[in-house]
């Protein structure tokens, strides 16, 4: 039960992240098109949004599960042991993970592949949402009893 509970703890957070970090970098890569004299207005940039999310989803989200999979393990090793609250040792491990998988991307690759990741603000956006993961995997996997998960 709880390898169930810790997986589909994992799917939520990962399917939750890559929805939020392309729906921030939809709206972040309009913002500097709205920033070059472009007219996006709410129904367009809703409707860019859900395409984002359709066709960038499924590549990003192996990344991002890549990601958050190595950040939860190292997270569920340390956290105990440093002492700090469970939902904050996985949120910052969660947006730990989306920057230096970012960060990785760009110096592998000589650019900056999610375009709204881009600027620093971008960026901060998409740790944020790392982040996010982290917290809901936390919530998520915690056992019943109230008593911690290694993991």
């Amino acid at each position: 039960m709880r390898i169930l509970r810790l997986l589909l703890a994992f799917i939520v957070a990962v399917g939750l992240t890559v929805v939020l970090a392309v729906a921030a970098h939809s709206q972040f890569v309009m913002a500097g098109l709205r920033g070059l004299g472009a007219e996006i207005g709410a129904s367009e940039a809703l409707r860019v949004t859900i395409h984002d999310i359709v066709g960038m989803a499924p590549m990003y989200a192996m990344f991002i599960a890549g990601a958050l999979l190595l950040a939860f393990l190292i997270a569920g090793f340390l956290w105990p042991r440093l002492k700090v609250p469970r939902a904050l040792g996985y949120a910052i491990g969660g947006g730990a993970a989306i920057g230096l998988m970012l960060f990785l991307m760009r110096e592998m690759l000589g650019v900056a592949v999610v375009g709204g990741a881009r600027t620093p603000a971008g960026f901060a956006a998409q740790c944020a949402v790392g982040a996010i993961g982290g917290l809901v995997f936390a919530l998520l996997s915690r056992r019943q009893a109230g008593r911690a998960t290694p993991m």
